[in-house]
């Protein structure tokens, strides 16, 4: 339901328009170098935020909410073997039982004297909880009762194990045959991805659980240092290919004219707007004139793959990324314009409007002595 707000919000500026969502509200959630646009899940956040809360049962006695918890669940039962379907369990303890799972990885417990981890249940193995790993069978094979603790089966004198059955036992005595009794008490650990932790880092917990997407290659030419914002989630989105230009309308099965509205002589797509069409080719060839070049690309894959790697120096490159943004964003303007409105500015004034902006954000850059402020205000200047 949050999700779905959030995209209604996003997408049309109301809370009361789930449909026409240019990208999913879960695509939105990936990491910039993955494709999105690096705003957090609500759903895998929420979860971070209740790991936080199992955390603090293994790592935080002193707190109120932890000895509450403990006297009123954890008593006489163990926290991974707790019922979460029990009417007597509340719904926010409930919603800490179902992210378990999600839970076990992390924790670790080194064993001490074994009188306070569940031999059954608690993360003291490499193998997660042994109930899980040797089945429900696993008690009865072994001859130790299901909530027994690991200091009834480990003494001074060692371990009071039956012989192995099974290869899983097998390797289960191998392991445990390495750990002898101390006196010490048995002691958690919190360990992400291998590392252990002395405290909860909500960010590198939220970055083990969240869901992964392959990073895409063109993240930089996207999300560069400089960029406009509004360009830049203009640029983004037609990378995506999510605009509504006229193939995607007709596609949808909309009844539209497919010629392009700047041209008038080919069918409207992306690829033909950026920068095939005549109008916008004009338009391309000005502004990379502006910066020197003679015979710039004018296919979009060709373009996209150009990019990063034409010019040597990063104030070049940032320029350069400033004027294909600013062009895309204001053909797409006029194009819109043409489209809606039945208005259009002459080739002339949508040049002057795509090079106005560029220099605004320079001078900006400049004012804010941001490191390539000045370079960028002297190249488009």
């Amino acid at each position: 339901m949050i999700n779905s707000l959030s995209s209604s919000y996003l997408w049309h500026g109301t809370l009361d328009t789930p449909y026409g969502a240019k990208v999913s509200w879960d695509a939105l959630s990936y990491p910039k170098k993955e494709g999105g646009v690096g705003l957090r899940s609500f759903g895998s956040w929420n979860k971070t935020c209740g790991l936080k809360l199992i955390w603090m049962l293994f790592f935080r006695a002193g707190s109120i909410w932890v000895a509450w918890v403990r006297k009123k669940y954890l008593s006489r039962y163990c926290f991974w073997a707790l019922n979460q379907d029990s009417a007597s369990v509340s719904w926010s303890m409930r919603c800490l039982l179902k992210l378990r799972p999600k839970a076990l990885p992390f924790l670790r417990i080194s064993i001490g004297n074994g009188d306070e981890t569940y031999f059954w249940w608690d993360p003291w193995t490499p193998f997660g909880s042994l109930i899980h790993y040797l089945g429900p069978e696993g008690p009865s094979s072994l001859g130790i009762p299901l909530f027994s603790l690991v200091k009834d089966s480990l003494s001074t004198a060692g371990w009071r194990l039956p012989p192995a059955r099974s290869d899983l036992q097998l390797h289960l005595y191998s392991f445990i045959s390495t750990i002898q009794y101390s006196p010490t008490n048995d002691k958690p650990s919190w360990v992400i991805q291998g590392k252990t932790c002395n405290f909860f880092s909500s960010n590198a917990v939220w970055k083990a659980i969240r869901p992964f997407s392959p990073q895409v290659s063109w993240d930089p030419i996207v999300w560069h240092k400089v960029t406009i914002p509004k360009h830049a989630i203009t640029t983004w989105l037609f990378v995506l290919n999510r605009n509504p230009t006229l193939d995607r309308l007709l596609a949808w099965g909309l009844d539209v004219e497919p010629l392009c509205l700047l041209c008038g002589s080919c069918p409207e797509s992306r690829n033909h707007l950026f920068f095939e069409c005549p109008y916008s080719t004009a338009l391309w060839k000005e502004i990379t004139l502006k910066l020197g070049f003679q015979d710039p690309p004018y296919s979009w894959e060709c373009i996209i793959q150009w990019l990063p790697l034409a010019f040597p120096t990063k104030d070049q490159s940032l320029a350069l990324l400033l004027g294909w943004q600013a062009s895309l964003y204001e053909i797409w303007s006029e194009r819109n314009r043409r489209f809606h409105n039945g208005t259009s500015l002459t080739h002339n004034s949508v040049l002057r409007i795509i090079k106005v902006n560029i220099k605004n954000k320079c001078i900006a850059l400049k004012n804010q002595k941001t490191k390539h402020g000045e370079a960028l205000f002297l190249i488009w200047s």
